[in-house]
């Protein structure tokens, strides 16, 4: 095997194809902090003293209340990852010479395309091991149900702001907990016609006690099965509700419910390319470093839908 080469056309060709093919849920969710070093430390806000307010009045010729890191403040660490994939000879062959680029960018494409999938699989990973969900609640499948899905929202929302001092702005729901949503008997009592249309998005929003809240339902499916095995889809996100606070533009020091420290944005650090002659291929890889924290646990509530 030959030494690897930084491959500046494809680097740039897979970080802006990472803009546009990475996971908008797992953003949602965890959205990226870029650090400047690949460990350091964060704030965690999974205690409700993080959210006392702070008395900022400063005496005259007295010093101003300073911000600053705690010797128990947890630390990050942004792991390498990375993802290959060969280009036969033969497939060189068969593409021709007319686009010397193309089929590289297609392989570029389903690395990136595999580095999505993972990283949103690796999110959710993280949110169920950490969060448990709430008891006694989310039975709102059956036609007969009369367990109301928008009172028991509205009691979470409550209990968040009371516990943080912040209303959750955000929600993820699984495909087969919206799926139970949409066709429980008292959300549909509150829009006539819904039985026949069904409820959108914005309209259950509109019920709930923060009608801002932004709602992503999860549709992106994995296999559970390991490679070689018959293929056995299952959703992601399940039957599961999330409610948590997020932040479109998270820093080392906001409460955030989760986030993903990386050391470049859009988790593509070089795509890089090496010979590999017992296999008769050219090899394309791309590295990145990551590392998906529970930054504040008190700023969620899971809702287990049955």
């Amino acid at each position: 095997m030959s030494s690897s080469k930084f491959h500046v056309t494809l680097t740039n060709f897979a970080r802006g194809l990472s803009q546009d093919l990475r996971s908008s849920l797992a953003d949602f969710i965890a959205p990226e902090v870029i650090v400047p070093a690949a460990t350091g430390q964060y704030k965690d806000f999974s205690d409700k003293n993080a959210f006392q307010i702070l008395d900022t009045s400063r005496a005259v010729g007295g010093p101003a209340r300073r911000l600053e890191f705690a010797a128990t403040d947890p630390t990050y660490n942004c792991l390498p990852q990375a993802l290959e994939i060969p280009i036969d000879d033969h497939e060189r062959d068969e593409a021709g010479q007319g686009d010397p680029l193309h089929l590289e960018q297609a392989k570029t494409r389903t690395l990136v395309s595999s580095a999505v999938a993972s990283h949103e699989r690796k999110v959710f990973n993280a949110v169920a091991g950490s969060i448990a969900a709430v008891g006694g609640i989310g039975a709102w499948s059956g036609a007969g149900n009369t367990d109301d899905p928008i009172a028991e929202i509205d009691a979470q929302i409550e209990a968040l702001a009371t516990d943080t001092g912040q209303m959750p702005n955000r929600i993820v729901i699984g495909l087969p907990a919206w799926a139970a949503i949409r066709h429980n008997p008292q959300v549909i009592a509150r829009f006539p016609g819904a039985a026949s249309v069904g409820v959108t998005r914005n309209q259950f929003a509109s019920l709930l006690l923060n009608p801002d809240l932004d709602i992503r339902v999860g549709v992106l499916s994995y296999d559970e099965n390991k490679w070689g095995n018959d293929k056995s889809a299952k959703n992601i996100v399940g039957s599961e509700l999330y409610l948590f606070h997020g932040n479109n533009a998270p820093t080392l020091y906001d409460p955030c419910f989760m986030k993903t420290f990386r050391t470049r944005r859009g988790g593509v650090d070089v795509v890089r390319t090496y010979r590999e002659e017992s296999s008769r291929s050219d090899v394309l890889a791309v590295d990145w470093t990551e590392d998906i924290k529970l930054t504040s646990a008190i700023s969620a509530k899971r809702i287990t839908v049955s």
